[in-house]
């Protein structure tokens, strides 16, 4: 390993405790740190998740771990090298760099340094062995946006609802996640079935994610996955469940938005943290009082400190805007530190009409979201290239381990 990388963090799920041994030494003597020693795949995506790893190393035969749990790892931006035999290589194409089983010491910690160099974007130039899986570029040319707020109620799922039907109605294929799992409402806005959504999940051995195409369902012209109705059910939903599904999804979609709700330490779970973790950009929604500024900052902090997610890809939305009973957008901006892109004004003649009518919400707060819209690029006749160029600096992010993570 090389001096500038400060001793990189290596997570192991090796399972055999002699092997084990013997790569703690020649781990140790490379100058790396040992973040932890996993024995199935949900403890290692759980303390990847975590974020103090940059890059982890498993075989291929550790208990429970799965495609979906490499996928996990993948979009949280962990490279992971495994260890596997040439008859398993290929049902982990494109998720890890694969490493025949028998590769010594040297030749692995020189495949784990590698893997950092690279990140999570895997292709052909990763093989390091005549018996290595031929692996892809990881694709995923949709766009992910998630919505996420600090404590209470700011009116988050409000415009999650509202953008998904600007965008749906400029031509995009659009799909709406309720990823709030303390008590998201999108089913009960729009009028839709709650027994179908992340639950289908939940539910079963699940190793293929193309189940979640099966629990989608059409809201006011896009599409909808509600999220879960009881505490049972969120406790069975695992983080590598979700990243696959995301992963599928964004196949079938230009933009999928997330609404994750209220996003704070303490109350956000692993699952949680998956749905913010996707995304390539963070809306945070509050309220321009100073109790919603506060709040919006504890989340701020959270999703940055340990989720890991850059400044530069968080970007405030104004909710429930009153004019000069509140703070402005300059004001807002200097108190987060971040752009604001618009102010939705207050309209609670609006509001009741939408939630009378479970359809999104018109009056002035439409004709704001509609302009939101347009920031966001979704409109026609808006400049692209800003916000390609902040969406590609985040695709990089989520394809390298995120410096200095704690």
């Amino acid at each position: 390993m090389s001096e500038a990388s400060k001793q990189p963090r290596v997570l192991l799920a090796i399972g055999n405790p002699e092997r084990e041994r013997l790569l703690l030494t020649a781990l140790r003597e490379a100058g790396c740190a040992i973040a932890g020693r996993c024995l199935d795949g949900p403890s290692l995506v759980q303390q990847a998740l975590a974020g103090a790893t940059d890059v982890a190393l498993a075989v291929a035969g550790l208990h429970r771990l799965t495609p979906e749990s490499l996928a996990a790892l993948r979009e949280a931006g962990v490279p992971v090298v495994l260890l596997a035999g040439t008859e398993e290589a290929d049902a982990y194409d494109g998720l890890a760099y694969v490493l025949p089983a028998a590769s010594d010491e040297a030749a692995l910690v020189a495949a784990l340094s590698e893997a950092m160099k690279r990140g999570t974007a895997i292709d052909l130039a990763a093989r390091t062995g005549p018996d290595a899986s031929h692996t892809q570029r990881y694709r995923g040319d949709s766009e992910v946006l998630t919505l996420v707020s600090g404590k209470g109620a700011p009116g988050t799922t409000t415009i999650a609802i509202g953008l998904a039907a600007n965008l749906g109605a400029s031509g995009r294929s659009v799909l709406l996640i309720d990823g709030d799992l303390r008590g998201g409402s999108i089913c009960a806005c729009l009028d839709l079935d709650p027994r179908r959504g992340l639950a289908g999940l939940s539910v079963g051995p699940g190793s293929r994610a193309e189940r979640v195409l099966d629990e989608l369902q059409e809201g006011p012209g896009f599409s909808v996955l509600a999220g879960v109705e009881r505490p049972e059910a969120q406790e069975r939903l695992l983080p590598e469940r979700i990243a696959s599904a995301i992963a599928t999804l964004q196949e079938r979609f230009d933009v999928i938005l997330i609404d994750a709700g209220e996003t704070i330490s303490g109350v956000t779970s692993a699952t949680g943290a998956a749905f913010v973790r996707s995304a390539e950009r963070v809306l945070l929604v509050t309220t321009a009082d100073l109790l919603g500024l506060w709040n919006a900052r504890s989340c701020l902090r959270f999703i940055a400190e340990s989720l890991g997610v850059p400044p530069e890809a968080v970007s405030t939305v104004i909710s429930r805007h009153s004019g000069t009973e509140q703070y402005g957008a300059h004001e807002v901006e200097r108190a987060l530190g971040i752009r604001v892109l618009g102010a939705i004004p207050e309209d609670f003649r609006a509001a009741r009409r939408a939630q009378v009518e479970r359809a999104p919400i018109g009056g002035r707060a439409a004709h704001a979201l509609a302009e939101l819209t347009s920031q966001l690029g979704g409109a026609d006749g808006v400049e692209q290239r800003p916000v390609t160029r902040e969406v590609s600096a985040w695709r990089r992010w989520r394809r390298q381990p995120v410096e200095g993570r704690r």
